[in-house]
């Protein structure tokens, strides 16, 4: 009986001592790298996971273990502000890249799937009009049941108009779901998303690093055609408007030349111009 107690404890002592030494491994691993970041294992199928790894392979590393040593092991590199937002299981990314980049690489290797009866939606799903694969028969009872306007045209069912079939925040049926796959909407964003990252003393959250791109690229040539226009305005001269200022200032000192009939060879013929049409509004004036 002593024995036993006695080799209990000894295995417990074993495995506290493996969990201590993989808490500090993982410590020194995260205190390599610039950017640490951490993803949700929520409803990730392996596969997703294996192929955002193969994308960032040479590019990042991921850790995953149970949650206390990940805490642990964050806590111990004075990294637990990531820890604040994080809600459910978690993996952690190790990497020398740009947030920004690590985000938008995760993004492209996330794919597409069909809704399981429970899931909520992640966004208002819409089944669009048009024409659907299906015959007559059984489905259009499924599909009026599901509250979509069908009728039969040349044979096949169609839906008449575009249908809200399940709102953001709704939990999607098992009727619901089995029309989705028929249709083959895939309303399920899948992969490995990425909640948050921290660089230096900055903590990004997931809509921080999810940048559109062109609109953000749209927006910089805005301001900056803007911030233009109204140096040119005020005649406030810069190495992006000089060119301008100068043809403006070109333009205008013309304009004030013919104004003032400023006996310069640049604009002497639309003086002269000037003057004979006035000679003829004078002269058509003392005829009559």
């Amino acid at each position: 009986m002593l024995m036993a107690r006695k080799n209990t404890t000894v295995k417990k002592s074993a495995a506290r001592l493996a969990k201590e030494k993989q808490v500090e491994t993982l410590a020194k691993e995260i205190s390599k790298y610039p950017v640490v970041a951490l993803f949700s294992l929520t409803n990730l199928p392996a596969r997703y996971l294996q192929r955002a790894k193969s994308k960032l392979r040479g590019q990042a590393e991921f850790r995953m273990a149970k949650s206390a040593v990940l805490e642990r092991a964050l806590k111990k590199a004075k990294l637990d502000t990531l820890l604040e937002h994080q809600k459910g299981p978690y993996g952690i990314i190790l990497s020398n890249t740009d947030p920004f980049k690590l985000f938008k690489e995760l993004k492209r290797s996330r794919g597409q799937a069909y809704a399981k009866p429970g899931q909520i939606a992640p966004v208002d799903i819409t089944i669009p009009a048009g024409e659907t694969q299906f015959p007559a028969g059984p489905v259009l009872s499924e599909f009026k049941q599901a509250g979509l306007d069908v009728k039969i045209v040349g044979g096949k069912i169609h839906i008449s108009k575009d249908k809200v079939i399940v709102k953001k925040g709704e939990t999607i049926s098992d009727g619901v779901a089995k029309i989705l796959q028929k249709l083959d909407i895939k309303p399920f964003d899948i992969g490995v998303e990425l909640t948050h990252a921290h660089r230096g003393d900055t903590l990004y959250a997931s809509d921080v690093l999810d940048v559109d791109e062109k609109a953000y690229l749209d927006r910089l040539i805005k301001a900056f055609l803007d911030a233009r226009a109204l140096s040119v305005e005020v005649a406030y001269p810069t190495r992006d408007n000089i060119k301008l200022l100068i043809t403006k200032a070109h333009r205008n000192a013309r304009a004030l030349a013919v104004e003032s009939s400023f006996p310069e060879k640049e604009v002497l013929d639309q003086i002269l111009a000037k003057a004979a049409a006035h000679a003829k509004a004078l002269e058509s004036k003392i005829g009559g």
